[in-house]
């Protein structure tokens, strides 16, 4: 038996600490958990170096067995490029800082004290559930890693935020719990309020006007706008250009998703919640798995939703669904994903063992469109929507990123230009594809907001390194984990992601 806390630390006035049994250790063939600490199994406090690694080892197999219970299946293993993909390691407390990160070699929480408290990120079953949804998204869609566009980085973060929702509401005391404070969803809660502790322990520490020091919260009225057009910075209530803060946006679709299916069931019971939650839960999973890459994923997201919607439930939810994305600005338009734009040259796309096959004349005909010549490949992949086989097609090409800073002189990054490739009598037919050029104004703007927000570790000496983070640290107190380095490739230097971490300016 273990102590657990259910939730968040800071919730524990509404869900009491509990004595439970240790969940059992995943079994052969499925997605493990390693936990890095020797701690026998036992009734430890809070704040005891003991009660965090059991606390995050229950929160982590509570959140890979919540989407499990959704899916109807089991999830196998982590991402084919993590470092072992049959069982990720979780470190309960790597050090000191206000945060917390996925990297495909580890989960890894911290810990912070502020005058008299120590505020551990790993004793919070909301962060670490979090975390591991990083995980559980780059088993299912490893190519996201690789995206550098402020839709993708933001998606990625409220899956995040989505996977600690469904992980308390699993929880029959925590659906009670929550029915007695809004029987309707629609007043803020502990539910939708995500890693509460660790936002304290940011304002406590870097101030009330630090973006991350209130919890990211479901129940929003942010609406979407142009990324380009918002702001680069902001306190925690302003939507800003920054994948953390643009997060809200997605989390609140979801949200507002899981409220309509709920209310739209009858009468306001904890039984009825779980199976709203895991109706909602199973169309945003397949609209992660589904959706094609572009500037606009987002749309893409709630469309293949609707899409799901359609082929699952026979279209049950999709009013609800149009609503909950336009509520945040979003017009989906979903059938437009199944409406050819124009043909392409060679035959309709050709399905073989859950594979995609285009011909070489629909290839080359998409190189000239995209006006990527003869270089580089070309990724195909089958795609599922709406009941109908169609491919991704990934061509990829450099952009540089002189301009965006002196320190990225000579670097680039990858943008992909993804179109979605269907059939129209008998012939392929492009049913999507960005504008030309959107590609590259999406990476520039998104790498402009990772050095405005100190998320880029650039290379360099070991010595010269560590003073320019101490540096970054002394200008920029909030300055914490980063998510992506310059990292040399062949000849080339290129900003490449190292991780996803939590708590970030």
């Amino acid at each position: 038996m273990i102590n657990f806390i259910p939730n968040d630390p800071l919730t524990v006035d509404i869900l009491p600490i509990r004595r439970v049994a240790a969940r059992p250790d995943r079994p052969a063939g499925r997605a493990g958990i390693s936990v890095a600490s020797n701690a026998a199994e036992g009734r430890f406090e809070p704040g005891e170096p003991e009660f965090v690694a059991w606390q995050a080892r229950q929160a982590a197999i509570l959140a890979i067995e919540t989407w499990e219970d959704v899916l109807g299946k089991p999830l196998t293993s982590w991402a084919e490029e993590s470092v072992n993909p049959a069982s990720l390691m979780l470190v309960p407390d790597a050090g000191e800082d206000v945060n917390a990160y996925y990297d495909r070699e580890s989960l890894s929480f911290f810990h912070k004290t502020k005058g008299a408290k120590t505020t551990y990120s790993g004793a919070s079953t909301d962060c670490v559930a979090h975390e591991t949804g990083h995980g559980i998204l780059d088993a299912l869609r490893p190519d996201l890693w690789l995206v550098n566009m402020l839709e993708v980085g933001g998606f990625h973060e409220a899956f995040g935020d989505v996977t600690a929702i469904i992980s308390a509401l699993s929880d029959q005391a925590t659906r009670e719990a929550l029915l007695g404070i809004s029987p309707d969803l629609s007043k803020a809660n502990f539910v939708e309020a995500t890693c509460e502790d660790l936002a304290d322990t940011a304002r406590r520490v870097f101030g009330a006007s630090f973006t991350a020091s209130k919890p990211r919260r479901a129940l929003n009225a942010f609406k979407w706008q142009l990324p380009s057009t918002m702001p680069k910075d902001g306190g925690p209530d302003v939507m800003m250009r920054e994948v953390h803060s643009l997060a809200r946006i997605i989390t609140g679709c979801f949200y507002d998703v899981l409220r309509g299916i709920f209310v739209a069931s009858g009468a306001p019971t904890q039984a009825r919640l779980w199976t709203a939650t895991k109706t909602a839960a199973a169309l945003f999973y397949e609209a992660a798995g589904t959706a094609p890459v572009g500037p606009r994923f987002f749309k893409a997201i709630g469309r293949s939703m609707v899409l799901a919607d359609q082929t699952h439930n026979n279209g049950a939810h999709r009013t609800i669904i149009a609503r909950a994305f336009l509520g945040h600005g979003l017009a989906l338009g979903a059938d437009a994903l199944l409406a050819p734009e124009l043909a392409l040259a060679g035959a309709s796309p050709k399905v073989r063992r859950n594979a995609i096959q285009l011909s070489p004349a629909t290839i080359s005909d998409l190189r000239h469109r995209f006006g990527a010549g003869g270089r580089g490949p070309a990724r195909v992949n089958l795609v599922e929507l709406g009941g109908q086989s169609m491919a991704t097609v990934a061509m990829s090409h450099e952009v540089p990123l002189d301009k965006i800073d002196k320190r990225l002189r000579g670097v680039v990054a990858t943008a992909d230009s993804v179109a979605l490739v269907g059939e129209s009598g008998g012939a392929a037919a492009l049913m999507a594809a960005p504008r030309t050029g959107a590609a590259s104004d999406e990476v520039l703007d998104f790498v402009s907001s990772l050095v405005a927000h100190n998320q880029v570790e650039f290379d360099g000496p070991p010595k010269a390194a560590k003073k320019r983070a101490a540096a970054a640290q002394k200008a920029d107190p909030a300055a914490g984990i980063t998510t992506h380095a310059v990292k040399r490739r062949g000849s080339k230097q290129e900003l490449q992601r190292i991780r996803f971490a939590c708590n970030v300016d």
